[in-house]
This record gives C-alpha cells, structure tokens and sequence, in this order.
C-alpha cells in the first residue's frame, strides 16, 4: 500500500550524471502489513506513522544512474519514538543495468529504537559496487515507530578508482596440502581449489563491493600467504586482510579495519563461497540444522555467535548431501561476531562470517578459519570442531566435572520433571513416579527444606530450583502486574541496571502482563558485571536452610553478551561473556549442578545442562516461554518441518558435546508438549542419546501415566548409558533421511526409524515404524 504526498509517484532511471545532489521528488510510504502507515508534513520534516509489525520505507527519491568505484554520500536528520525493538535508516536500493535488485539497503546508517525521541543525524558515505547501475535512496524501518525524517540528500562526491596502486599485478595465488587459493583481479572473486576433489569453491569479492587496493604475497611455505588491502564499499574505509594457509590446507583470515574507527554496520567479510543445488548449509542453531541450499527456509538469517539464540558453537558449513565433501568456517573470534545467511541472485542460500561492532567501533583483529574437507559432510566438521573446543578449553567432559561434584552422575539419564502443584507431597509423588518406572529423576520443583530432605533421600533424584539474575522490574509498577516474580532482585534496580546506550536508555527484557487491559510493561535487565554479588548472598543463604543438589539460571547464556554504556559498570561483550561464566562458575563453587537456558559453548567448563539446546530456537511452538503448561493439540508447521523434522535436524551439539553437557527440550516445548509428536521427540532423545523433560500436573500424570513410563523407557536408558560417552558418528541410512544411526564411544550404537514403514536393518533386525534399535547398552 502507497499513501502519497503530492501526486502519484513515478521512479525513472537517470540517463545523464549532470546532477549531483538529489532529495525526494514525490515521497510516498509503504508498509509490508498494508495500510498500517501513514505520511504527513510536520513543518519541513515528513512524520512516518507506522503500526505494523514488520517492515515499511519512506520513498521517493529518483533513481540515479551511477558507476561501479563512484562514492555517495547521504544525509539525513531523524527522530524516533518508538518500543525498543522498532528501528529505522537510511540507505538505498542497488539495481544492475536490466534493473534487478542487487541489495534492497545499502550504504546506509542504522538508527535503533527507544522512547528518548532526540533528533540524529545519519551520515553515511559508500562506493557503487561492481555490477550496479543505479541506486534509489529510501528511509526504511521496522515495527511500530512515528519517525521523523528532515534534510534527506544524496550527492555524488567522486571516485575511488585512483585508490588503486598503479601496477597492480592481475593474481596472487597460495598454496598448501591439496588446496590453491587464488585470486583474479579481472573477475574479482576469490576461488579455493580442494584438489582431493576438484571442487572450487568462490568468494565473489567484487560482486559484494569490495574493492582490491593492493596486494602483497608473503612466503615461503609452510607460512604461504598474502596481504590484502580493500575499501570497504559500505563505510569508504580501508580493510587489511592476510589469507594464509596453514598445516591440512587450513585457510586462516585476519581482518583489520584501519585505525579502529567507528563501524556502523556489521563488516561482512570475506563473502559467502557460492554454493549449487545438493549443497547443504550446516548451522549449528541449538542442536543444528541441515539446509538445503536450493529450498525455501523460515528461520534462516543473520544468527549470532554470543549467544544461545544464534549459533551455540562458533561454526558453520556447507557440504555437498552426495559426497561429503564441503567447508567449515570457525569463527575463531566469536563474542563480536555473526553468520550471515542469506539467497544470492541465483536463489541459492549462502553464509559467511560477520563482524559486529565492539561499542561501536570495530576494536580488534577479527579471525575465521576455513577448514576443507573430500568426505565426512556434519560429522567431519564436528570432530574437528571437537578439537578446536579441545585445544581453546572448552572441552570438558563429565568425567572430569564428575571428580570435583560427584552429584554430575545423578544428572545423567535422568528425566527432568518440572511440576506446580504437588505442594505438600512432592518426595511422595516423586517416589510414585520412580515406582513407575522413571528412576532416575531431576526434580526441577523446588520445595521446602523438609521436602528437600524428603526427596534427597530418594535413591537417584537430583532436586534443583529455577532461578534468574537477568530480568528485573521496576517496583514503582509492582502495583500494576498481573504477577510479581519471587525472584527478581529488586535490590538491582535502578543502579545496577544495563545502559544499551550512553544517553542511558535502559536495556528491556521479559515483558510481564498488566492487570486490566491488554498491555504489557517490560524489565529492565541487570548488568553482568553486578549479578555475581547478589547470587552468591542468595544462594549462600538459601543453602543454609535448604539442601538443594542444582540450580537452574534462566537467561544466562539464552540472552546475548549485552553492551553497558553504564559509566559505573560499562561492558563490551567479551566482558558479558566473562562476567555470565563467573555467574555459572559460582553455581558449581557452591556444590550445585548447573543448568541454564538454552545453551551456548562458552559455558560448558560451567554448565551441566541446558534446557532448550534439543529445541532448535527458531521453530519452538509459538511464545513458548508463557503458559508452559498448556499442551497444544494442534502442531504448528515450523515445528513438524524443523523442530521434529528428521530431514533436516542434525546432532551437531552433540557430535562435540555430548559427554560434556546434556541438553533437554526447553520447558515451553517438552516431550509432552504435543501429543502428536510426543513419540518422535522420544525417539530423537534415544537416537541422541539425552533424557526427556516432562511438564506434569498431578491430573496429567494419572491420565498419562502409561505414555510417560513408556516414554522415559525409550529415551532414558540410552541416556544414561552415554552420559560419559562422546558422540563419535551420526548416519543417514536411508536416501529420504528418515532412518538414522548414532554412534558413541563406548560402543553404544542407536538405529531410529522415523518413517511409517518397517525397516531391514543388517543383521535379520526389522525395525518397526516410528521405533529404535539399539545395540551396546
């Protein structure tokens, strides 16, 4: 939907570049959900009033034909008003000469949201990137805003080709242990040769926008390698870069921005290989996921790195489905740092590393390594990822944790039950249900010093609490909630409290219901850097009275490294992640078995296990974390396509963690969830080898008793059989994927059969549908 100022608009391409300097011509707006925006005059400013969810632009610049090297600059003055998750900016619309969108914003200058409403400028400057021919400046946005937007130009300042050293020469080109890695000035796209396979796999450099300045080879072998020096095409600065290629043909890529200046947007760099259909894009999102490239996917973007709803470990992939021959990419500088995952022109998803800003400005040397393999696809990433984890100490596997806390062997195998209403009898319930059969349990309830008592004397329970330090709420609106959290620490409030920004707008977290209406009123989040003090009082003295054997700390590791901007306890996310891991470190220095949400690589020296890491975050029912009890009959399509779709999740976590931490279903999307899929969640829990977590009520559990025992009876002997185990292989025994293997170390060996058909195993053995085998329990 278009609502005009003026008359209708008409967008015309530019033939002459007499002009330099352009401004609307006739502003229009528009809105991905219809007639949710509007577009008025408020004195020389145009006032965006926008009450959709999703995205919409301002419009009506002309498009202005320009030449690859030309440098652009625009200018613009903005306000906002807006939730925190609304943002605007500038930027344009890039289009080749047949008028085909190469980039829908680019060049432009971000603007996030809040409610302070001051006035900005948006200055940003970038280079017309190679295969571009016009450009069409535009204001975009997301969710819910009123925006103001005052003085928006665009000139044409000059070139930068002249940027170029005359005498360049047309290649370089590096080699070591079966691969070349050469790059062709002419066609500006850096190609790596894995001559085991012949398979060349290409970085288009200039299609992205980068411009080569200078070059220099550096050797000899074994230290084969080049500097580069590139101009950054969105921010006009200068980039070295050195490719140098290491023992097994390791490219190892060092980025660094000249004079650490400002970084407005993430650097994006080096660029996705291209990729062909058969290719499959391997993302450890959770669990990990397997996408084929040439496929429609939801879900699949820009995921960070520091944290758990992003990718978990610091890498991500591509290998071909029909012979496992691909590349990884470890991003060995993760806390700033993203994969970028996006379709190329050719309708083909690709990924590439991205840098974010470290508080606002690019900060430090950026690392990714690339790893080439002829064979192996998931399972040969895995293991030498499992020895990047090993090598930087964040491989440590339980029986090591076990020697400092033996109550690590209580954890494993044992289902974790989360119940609310079995005050006053829960040892006597718990007792019930190992009576039953589930005998080894994780009481996640709580309870009172005599109940704790009670269930500790249980033989093979491990009794836990939930507990936060991230979310607080201002006490000034107790009287206005639904419900007040026994957990917050109100202490914190205001002093200690997460600056996003040094104007000190505040961070927002968990939003909690109002008492009438609709609204909600969201907290404020705790600074990392002052969480540890108030835990370790809480804790200490909560210890004294009662005999707790875990603690569950929700938000840890699900919530990003956050930036302060606090003048009093200012942080960059290498000192979120530093400060989180103290959190989760004190849980164990106190004797308790830690756990957390969702999940994420730097703490698994800390954590013992995490609920969420089975669901992968992007396909969990909707709004999972409210209403936690109420089990849907309905199965919403992310979830059979993603969550419980064997064709495309992949035991990634696993393949490198798995006697390390166990990983549970998140409590919003447990075994019992859903009852149509209840099964297949089971069988995914046997086939890799982590137990099941089941949200009870005392009614629920005497109507289901029997699927639960059977249940527990599928998933948790194998748990408990490779707790101390790694995963050491994950097959595909059937072409459409539906019939899996899973190997441990310890010999253990899983057979699933998803499918509605029988399966003939090797060796006489028939699978039933929807069933498992397994051998060396």
């Amino acid at each position: 939907m278009r609502s005009l100022v003026g008359v209708a608009a008409v967008l015309a391409v530019w033939a002459a570049f007499g002009q330099d300097t352009w401004t609307f011509e006739k502003p229009y707006v528009w809105a991905r959900d219809g007639g949710a925006v509007t577009l008025t005059r408020d004195g020389a400013a145009f006032r965006v009033a926008h009450t959709g969810g999703r995205d919409w632009a301002l419009a009506g610049f002309p498009r202005i034909a320009v030449r690859p090297g030309e440098l652009i600059e625009m200018d613009c003055r903005v306000r906002l008003e807006a939730r925190e998750e609304a943002s605007a900016e500038t930027g344009v619309v890039l289009r080749d000469e047949q008028g085909r969108e190469r980039s829908w914003s680019f060049g432009g200058m971000p603007f996030g949201g809040g409610s302070r409403g001051g006035w900005r400028e948006l200055r940003s400057r970038f280079v017309v990137p190679k295969g571009v021919a016009s450009v069409e400046p535009r204001l975009i946005g997301w969710a819910a805003a009123t925006v103001w937007a005052e003085g928006y130009t665009v000139r044409r300042i000059g070139n930068v080709l002249e940027r170029v050293r005359p005498g360049l020469p047309p290649r370089f080109e590096i080699a070591r242990d079966g691969l070349t890695v050469a790059f062709e000035r002419g066609q500006g796209c850096l190609e790596a040769t894995d001559r085991r396979t012949g398979r060349v796999w290409r970085q288009d450099w200039a299609g992205a926008g980068w411009m080569v300045l200078d070059f220099a080879e550096e050797g000899p072998a074994p230290a084969a390698g080049v500097r580069v020096t590139l101009l950054d095409p969105e921010s006009v600065r200068e980039v070295r870069v050195r490719l140098g290629l290491e023992a097994g043909g390791e490219l190892r890529v060092t980025v660094d921005a000249e004079a650490d200046g400002p970084l407005a947007r993430p650097l994006d760099f080096p660029p996705p290989f291209d990729t062909r259909k058969g290719d499959r894009l391997i993302v450890p999102m959770n669990e990990g996921v397997g996408y084929p490239v040439d496929e429609e996917h939801a879900g699949l973007w820009r995921l960070i790195a520091y944290g758990g709803h992003g990718i978990c470990m610091g890498f991500f992939g591509v290998a071909e489905d029909a012979s496992g021959a691909g590349w990884m990419c470890i991003l060995e500088t993760s806390d700033d740092a993203a994969m970028d995952a996006r379709k190329a022109p050719d309708g083909l998803w690709r990924a590439g590393p991205s840098w974010d800003a470290q508080k606002g400005r690019f900060g430090y040397p950026r690392q990714a390594r690339y790893v080439f393999f002829d064979k192996g696809g998931h399972v040969a990433m895995c293991a030498r990822y499992r020895e990047h984890a090993r090598r930087t100490g964040l491989l440590v596997p339980f029986t090591e944790k076990v020697r400092r806390n033996p109550k690590i062997d209580l954890l494993l195998g044992a289902a974790n039950i989360w119940n609310w209403d079995a005050q006053g009898r829960k040892a006597e319930w718990v007792a019930e249900l190992q009576a039953a059969g589930l005998e080894r349990i994780l009481w996640s309830g709580g309870g009172s010093a005599e109940e704790l008592k009670a269930l500790n004397a249980l033989p093979k329970v491990l009794t836990g609490r939930y507990d936060i330090y991230q979310d607080i709420m201002d006490p000034a609106q107790f009287d206005r909630l639904r419900y007040r959290h026994s957990d917050w620490v109100t202490a914190a409030f205001p002093h200690d409290i997460n600056w996003k920004g040094p104007d000190g707008d505040w961070r927002r977290g968990w939003e909690i219901e109002l008492k009438e209406g609709e609204g909600m009123v969201p907290c404020a989040v705790i600074c990392d850097a002052r969480a540890v003090p108030y835990a370790r009082a809480r804790i200490a003295a909560e210890l004294a009275a009662k005999p707790y054997g875990a603690r569950f700390i929700d938000t840890t590791v699900a919530a990003p490294w956050f930036e302060c901007y606090h003048p009093d306890h200012p942080m960059t996310r290498t000192d979120s992640r530093r400060h989180k891991m103290e959190l989760l470190k004190l849980i164990g220095e106190f004797g308790l078995v830690c756990g957390s949400e969702t999940g994420h690589e730097a703490s698994v020296p800390f954590c013992d296990y995490f609920e969420g890491m089975l669901s992968l975050g992007n396909y969990r029912v909707p709004d999972a974390g409210r209403h936690m009890e109420r089990v849907l009959d309905t199965v919403p399509e992310a979830v059979a396509k993603y969550q419980v779709g064997e064709a495309y999740r992949l035991p990634l976590w696993e393949l490198v963690y798995h006697d390390c931490v166990v990983a549970h279903w998140y409590w919003g999307d447990y075994n019992n969830k859903l009852p149509a899929i209840w099964r297949k969640r089971d069988l995914f829990n046997a086939l890799y080898g982590t137990p099941p977590m089941y949200m009870l009520s005392l009614r629920q559990w005497g109507e289901l008793k029997e699927r639960v025992v059977e249940s527990y009876r599928v998933a948790a002997p194998v748990a408990r059989a490779t707790g101390y185990a790694a995963m050491t292989d994950h097959r595909f025994l059937t072409p459409d994927r539906r019939v899996q293997q899973t190997v441990f170390a310890n010999g253990v060996t899983v057979t699933v059969n998803f499918s509605e058909r029988p399966y003939a195993a090797p060796g006489g053995v028939t699978i039933p549908p929807l069933d498992r085998h397994v051998t060396g329990l």
